[in-house]
């Protein structure tokens, strides 16, 4: 996110306003600016000036007060017609909709409109230092205040409802402001009359340069990568290794390897936990489902399977710890590709980062794979067991301790 801040001459004299702005670097082409009057920052109440600018091949935009969606106070943009917009003061609700928000006291200023392919909005703000009953705040004096934005290419919505429906958005962020470099001296009305943010930006120097975004799209792609092949793949297929009725070890190959599939999916979290707290999505339910399954699996599956080891060694047969193991794995599994699914809708299916295509493999692949998981279960059981069955392979008898060569086959522990 690059910020600038800019020294726009109002030709009314000497008196100046400095406005900050920013580009998001997906789109250069859209930007947001703000400034604040003295009379404002020196008694922490008062009006604010914003103004938001993005091409008319952007069918909304939007800028929000606040880290993140839940709880922030939102402007959104769109079209009304071929020359004119609709600026819609919206309360942040998490990760739906924003609700019109009837309290925020706007004005729009000159300039608004449409021009040469341009939406702009140039509004005035009376209330917008505290929102939400008070719950949010905007200290102007914060030389780090955060800002999000949003925004969906697409044809123009040409709704001058403020409450019109406005599809999932395809890029978003957010940036830190320092607000003390957006104090205005002029007593203009309108410090965006004759402001050109292409013309006069100044590079903002104290604000670290931003991960290009090519660089977050591959760190996506990776961690849905990893987290599919996981979830989708390598837990399951290790997983059914037990039930079936083959002479594997335990400890040699089932542990291994889904301890190496743990790894990977330790690394997905982390890619995660990155992108949501960089993009200030930590709130949304799939990065919290994420870190409870990857976090559950790595605390307990491999304490469980020593734990049944360890009783098997000693005692024979299975222990409260198999079912541990054996149950805990199954759900955590499960709820690990239904929020793969959330992870996709979070990101905009059929939009760049989730292809409809691969949505569908995904459902279809994970989809498969969990029916064939069922029905081997369920196969083992009706058919009395394929482990119970393979317990003679080194002439140990179910439920009966032997040496510990018995638990080279994975089926001794009955898991």
């Amino acid at each position: 996110m690059k910020w600038s801040a800019l020294s726009v001459a109002l030709g009314l004299g000497p008196a100046a306003a400095n406005i900050i702005a920013f580009s998001p670097p997906t789109a250069p082409d859209v930007h947001f600016s703000l400034t604040i009057p003295n009379s404002t920052a020196a008694a922490s109440t008062g009006p604010i000036y914003i103004q938001l600018r993005a091409p008319t091949r952007v069918q909304w935009v939007g800028l929000g007060q606040g880290s993140q969606m839940a709880g922030s106070n939102m402007f959104l943009m769109y079209a009304s017609s071929p020359t004119n917009i609709t600026l819609s003061p919206r309360n942040g609700l998490g990760h739906f909709e924003p609700k019109p928000n009837s309290e925020t006291q706007i004005a729009l200023l000159p300039g608004t409109g449409i021009a040469n392919n341009t939406m702009t909005a140039n509004l005035r703000c009376d209330n917008c230092l505290t929102w939400q009953e008070g719950t949010g705040t905007m200290d102007v004096n914060n030389p780090a205040s955060p800002f999000i934005f949003a925004l969906r290419t697409g044809p123009p919505i040409n709704s001058a409802a403020q409450d019109a429906d406005l599809p999932i958005h395809d890029q978003l962020g957010g940036t830190a402001a320092d607000l003390t470099r957006a104090t205005t001296t002029t007593s203009s009305t309108n410090p965006f009359e004759s402001y050109n943010p292409i013309t006069d930006a100044v590079p903002f120097s104290n604000v670290p340069p931003p991960l290009p975004p090519k660089s977050v799209h591959k760190i996506l792609i990776a961690h849905a990568t990893l987290m599919c092949l996981a979830f989708v793949i390598f837990f399951p297929l290790f997983g059914i290794l037990v039930p079936l009725p083959l002479p594997i070890s335990v400890t040699k190959i089932h542990a291994p390897l889904q301890i190496f599939t743990l790894c990977l999916a330790t690394a997905g979290m982390g890619m995660g936990i990155y992108l949501a707290n960089r993009f200030h999505e930590l709130k949304h339910s799939h990065p919290i489902i994420g870190i409870i399954v990857v976090g559950v699996l790595i605390l307990f599956q491999p304490l469980m399977g020593w734990l049944q080891h360890l009783h098997f060694k000693r005692e024979g047969g299975k222990s409260v710890f198999a079912y541990a193991h054996r149950w805990l794995g199954r759900a955590m599994v499960i709820l690990g590709m239904i929020n793969g699914g959330l992870g996709f809708r979070m990101v905009g299916v059929g939009e760049k980062n989730a292809p409809r295509g691969v949505v569908i493999a995904y459902g279809v692949v994970a989809g498969v794979v969990g029916v064939g998981y069922v029905v081997s279960l369920v196969g083992s059981k009706f058919k009395g067991g394929f482990g119970e069955r393979k317990r003679s392979l080194q002439g140990v008898e179910a439920g009966v301790p032997g040496d510990e060569k018995d638990e080279e086959v994975v089926v001794k522990e009955e898991r």
